[in-house]
């Protein structure tokens, strides 16, 4: 009986520390954002590519860094030691010019919710991601 109790106690401890434990899966999936400034609505795919990186992709409705609003952005994202994602090498590709490189970003991730926040590449405003996918 007595072995029961601490295996059940065991059990309860674990799964109230597992949302600590973050690993790179609960970043994968297909978030949706809505952008206060323009109000597109965006999409961002982050997809593993190896262990603790990955290939991100946003796609807005309207993107404010091209001047015909048509464009999405391609980076590469790594987990970083505070449990950011950090979002680097991201050209941004508009249909009316070359593409052009962006400045890194640190995205977070509420550990709760699944959020994603982050600031804006033209002007730092805050942009908020919910997951509405997991493959």
């Amino acid at each position: 009986m007595r072995d029961l109790f601490f295996s059940s106690a065991l059990v309860g401890l674990l799964a109230l520390a597992s949302p600590a434990m973050a690993d790179e899966n609960d970043w994968a999936g297909l978030y949706k954002g809505l952008d206060a400034l323009d109000g597109s609505i965006d999409y961002l795919s982050i997809a593993p590519s190896g262990p603790g990186e990955f290939e991100l992709r946003t796609v807005p409705s309207i993107m404010s860094l091209c001047k015909n609003g048509r464009g999405w952005i391609v980076a590469e994202g790594r987990l970083a030691d505070d449990n950011r994602l950090h979002r680097f090498n991201a050209r941004a590709f508009c249909e009316d010019k070359e593409p052009f490189d962006i400045e890194d970003r640190f995205f977070v991730r509420d550990a709760q919710t699944g959020i994603i926040r982050f600031d804006a590449s033209d002007d730092r405003r805050p942009l908020i991601y919910h997951r509405i996918s997991t493959k």
